[in-house]
């Protein structure tokens, strides 16, 4: 499996006057929404794509709600998620620090062995665009609200289905 990148020039915010040094970005080939992965589960399994999307929506309130309990979420191999704290207002003591100087909490999410194990087996190709990828409009986030997500999503892939989700079992 081959991850795309793209290069881009970034400045050093400590030293502005230091020419720009050139960083690899991770390029998706695609956006699979809850949907698209209950639909390919449902075509390889019993489970119907509704009770996939209900079960993965029940699964989630209840992350939700465990975190919000103080608890730390372990998923197997698929990771671990846990609340972390910004601290806003660092103080001089221990005394003068108070909740108000919590700027916000923040989820953290450690991946686990599998998925980290896929990020050791990646091979990396630089994205080359084509004339018919440089042709085609900026992509909309796809809630149908009209909104543009910023260019963020990926590129649609020649040969995939309806959704452009190429199948990676073939």
């Amino acid at each position: 499996m081959s991850q795309l990148y793209i290069v881009v020039p970034r400045k050093n915010l400590l030293a502005p006057e230091d020419p720009p040094k050139f960083y690899a970005v991770a390029r998706s080939k695609f956006k699979a929404t809850v949907k698209d992965v209950c639909r390919r589960v449902s075509e390889r399994s019993s489970y119907s794509r509704g009770e996939l999307e209900g079960t993965i929506g029940e699964f989630l309130i209840e992350v939700i709600n465990v975190l919000r309990l103080g608890a730390i979420v372990t998923l197997g191999d698929l990771g671990t998620f846990r609340m972390s704290l910004r601290t806003g207002v660092p103080t001089a003591t221990e005394k003068e620090f108070k909740s108000n100087c919590i700027d916000r909490g923040r989820i953290v999410f450690r991946p686990g062995s599998e998925l980290r194990e896929l990020c050791r087996e990646l091979d990396f190709e630089r994205y080359a665009p084509t004339a018919s990828t440089l042709a085609l409009p900026a992509p909309s986030d796809g809630d149908g609200d009209g909104k543009d997500s910023g260019g963020e999503l990926p590129d649609p892939i020649p040969g995939g289905d309806d959704k452009g989700l190429p199948d990676p079992l073939a």
